[in-house]
């Protein structure tokens, strides 16, 4: 037979199942959602909910943020169709953190910057998946998402360098370095002018970062960490993050500004 554009996909061709993590949805028409999940198979894929906003809608409750499910597509021209879900995880610790979401979000709007759509990737489904539920579980906000980060600019071929500095390719010793979001890494003192916008990298930062590189969340988990080091951090990967994505990250901004109205 020949096919061509007008002839019609016979059904079981046309239905799919995937796993999937909700990253975003935006209101269509008078009752449908246009969700926008991480599959690993499929990576980031738009979708159609049609009718998921009516108060009886069975979809609804399986398409919240950040819900772990099983999915049932039907492939479409454009968007494909959610025809059923089941809930595999609600993560329902984030809705009663604002802490937690916050973070969760920052992670999500992350993805979506650094991801196009249709790129199979099951590690980093696995990641975020991994990361929402601790979240959940409460750990520590901060750590999470550090780690979060590293592992999701090391998955997609971001990963900056933290042992040689970048301009004389020294190995780097125990001292206050810098951090080159452009270069992407380190710069020793000596050579910190090859970047003028390059930041200040305290030992204990440094060490944290190298930590995650080297031995994971178990290990920065128990490092002491207070107020001013914390900021250092999240002042290097902030950046760093930015200079990737080649766009500002507005979802921590968002959150502190609701968290703390008077610092705004």
């Amino acid at each position: 037979m020949v096919v061509t554009a007008s002839t019609p996909v016979p059904l079981h061709e046309r239905i799919y199942r995937t796993e999937a993590i909700v990253l975003n949805r935006l209101d269509y028409r008078e009752a449908d959602r246009i969700i926008t999940v991480y599959t690993p198979e499929r990576g980031k894929i738009r979708l159609i909910a049609k009718g998921v906003r009516r108060p009886l809608s069975r979809l609804g409750p399986h398409l919240e943020y950040f819900t772990r499910c099983h999915l049932m597509l039907a492939a479409g021209r454009e968007l494909d169709t959610v025809t059923g879900a089941e809930t595999l995880d609600a993560h329902l610790g984030l809705r009663a953190d604002l802490d937690a979401f916050g973070h969760a979000s920052h992670m999500v709007e992350v993805l979506n910057r650094l991801t196009e759509d249709r790129e199979e990737h099951h590690a980093v489904f696995d990641l975020l998946g991994s990361s929402l539920r601790l979240l959940a579980d409460g750990l520590d906000a901060f750590v999470v998402t550090r780690h979060y980060e590293w592992a999701l600019l090391t998955l997609l071929g971001f990963r900056p360098q933290l042992y040689h500095c970048l301009h004389c390719q020294n190995e780097l010793v125990a001292e206050p370095n810098a951090f080159s979001s452009r270069l992407g890494g380190m710069l020793c003192p000596r050579c910190r002018t090859a970047d003028s916008g390059s930041r200040e990298i305290s030992i204990n930062a440094q060490k944290f970062l190298r930590g995650l590189d080297r031995q994971g969340l178990a290990f920065v988990a128990r490092l002491p960490l207070n107020d001013a080091l914390r900021a250092d951090i999240e002042g290097v990967m902030a950046a760093y993050l930015r200079h990737v994505a080649a766009a500002d990250l507005r979802s921590l901004n968002v959150w502190r500004a609701i968290r703390n109205p008077e610092r705004t």
